[in-house]
């Protein structure tokens, strides 16, 4: 059998063309031999208004570091974690009409870069401003990974959970280029988003068919059947269990779209109901539907950047599932100690959903491993603590064994002296794009990648 290409498509009725992972049967005959090297991927997952810097570990030692309260979730996961603590974003470095508040400036952190001109009000100013003026580490890593790798179908996918309007308050990808606002709006529906795993070519009628078909409780895999059944006849055992666990994992989002529920809610959905992805109540079940579509589209190599946020910077989602009546962003204005409980609470919470994306990542062969050897995913926020709108103590987490590219298991602190700006070029090299020194303005960087490896 002559060697698949790497961009097979299952294709079916209605225009639906659906990837396959990664298969033995798509390398050279010779190259079968030996183990398939597998793509580095990044994902960046962002949440919302700070923290309390100050809970956030109870011991500080680099291997003997003890969480606190909201991070305790991560702990059976640690050995696989980079904790690094007081990143600075050095956004005072700009000249004062180049950047706008720690909220909107620190919202466009994956950009560091000035903020150009706009209608934006600076908050407690009285003047406005604009997007910041060049493009974001994800478009800039995936349109890097498009150079190399012209078979991939995405340079990034760009998810939000709730907020379907766009600002500068809540819009994280920018496009660029240098000098220019290019501020990119995210997918923020899962179903039309799942749709869009089927059809890459803006087919319309076929997104419209998988959607369809969602509402009546029918999978769109059954549009291509025949077509895998006789792919499958032609593969070996053991790429044969890949693309059955592939279309597996397919209809278990199938299946979630279909009739959404979770532990605490078990209430049957109505035929053909979907959910409301901009309500409050429904963010656990969309956060969890967009990691099992990234997982997706990692497997299928449509991409391998993707930038994931749990909400806008300024986020004043009610979490009413924690018995909370006061939106996010409101709390973390004050200081109290009532106050400081709930943001806690909230960040607990929104740290055990991210444990999902983990598992899922866990659970999904890749090359020689799972996906979650193969993957750095990159916890940010857009301030250090919230009530204090800080920026000179942020918290990023590495998650993942990417690849056994950096020394995991440790707390590093950096007690203010590295940048926000120098973690990003960390996760260039780690992409393979060793020759980015820096990224984004001079002011912003201090000193090229963290010592992390």
């Amino acid at each position: 059998m002559r060697p698949l290409s790497r961009r097979t498509f299952l294709r079916g009725a209605s225009g639906v063309a659906l990837a396959l992972p990664f298969l033995d049967a798509m390398r050279p005959s010779r190259a079968r031999a030996q183990p398939a090297p597998s793509p580095r991927r990044i994902m960046f997952v962002f949440q919302a208004n700070g923290d309390q810097t100050a809970k956030r570990f109870s011991a500080a030692g680099e291997t003997s570091f003890e969480l606190g309260e909201f991070l305790a979730p991560l702990e059976p996961y640690r050995e696989d974690l980079v904790f690094i603590n007081k990143l600075h974003k050095r956004f005072y470095n700009l000249p004062e009409d180049e950047r706008a508040d720690n909220h909107q400036q620190g919202g466009s952190s994956l950009a560091p870069w000035k903020s150009g001109t706009g209608s934006f009000p600076i908050g407690g100013a009285e003047t406005t401003i604009g997007y910041v003026e060049g493009p974001s580490a994800d478009y800039v890593i995936g349109g890097r990974v498009l150079e190399a790798e012209e078979g991939v179908a995405h340079r990034h996918l760009v998810f939000r959970i709730g907020q379907k309007y766009n600002n500068i308050w809540n819009t994280h990808a920018h496009a660029g280029p240098v000098g220019e606002q290019n501020p990119i709006p995210p997918e923020t529906d899962p179903y039309e988003a799942y749709a869009r795993i089927f059809s890459f070519a803006s087919d319309g009628a076929a997104q419209q068919e998988v959607l369809r078909r969602l509402a009546k409780r029918q999978s769109a895999i059954d549009l291509v059947r025949e077509e895998g059944n006789t792919l499958l006849t032609k593969l070996g055992a053991e790429d044969r269990a890949k693309v059955q666990q592939h279309l597996e994992a397919i209809r278990d989002v199938e299946r979630a779209l279909q009739a959404p529920s979770d532990a605490a809610a078990c209430a049957p959905t109505p035929l053909g109901e979907r959910l409301d992805p901009y309500k409050d109540e429904n963010h656990v079940i969309m956060g969890e539907l967009f990691f099992k579509i990234s997982a997706l589209a990692f497997a299928c190599d449509l991409t391998r950047v993707v930038n994931f946020n749990w909400s806008g910077n300024t986020s004043n989602r009610v979490y009413s599932n924690l018995g909370l009546s006061e939106g996010h962003h409101d709390i973390s204005h004050n200081s109290d100690d009532a106050a400081f409980a709930d943001i806690r609470k909230i960040h607990k919470h929104l740290w055990q959903q991210n444990t999902k994306l983990y598992e899922i990542l866990k659970s999904t062969s890749d090359g020689d491993g799972t996906l979650w050897d193969h993957t750095l995913v990159v916890h940010w926020n857009e301030l250090g603590q919230g009530d204090t709108h800080s920026i000179n103590d942020s918290l990023v987490v590495f998650a993942g064994k990417a690849h056994d590219h950096f020394r995991r298991g440790r707390l590093l602190d950096f007690d203010n002296k590295r940048s926000f700006a120098d973690m990003l070029v960390s996760c260039f090299h780690y992409m393979g794009f060793e020759d980015v020194t820096s990224f984004g303005e001079d002011a912003l960087n201090t000193g090229g990648a963290l010592p992390l490896t």
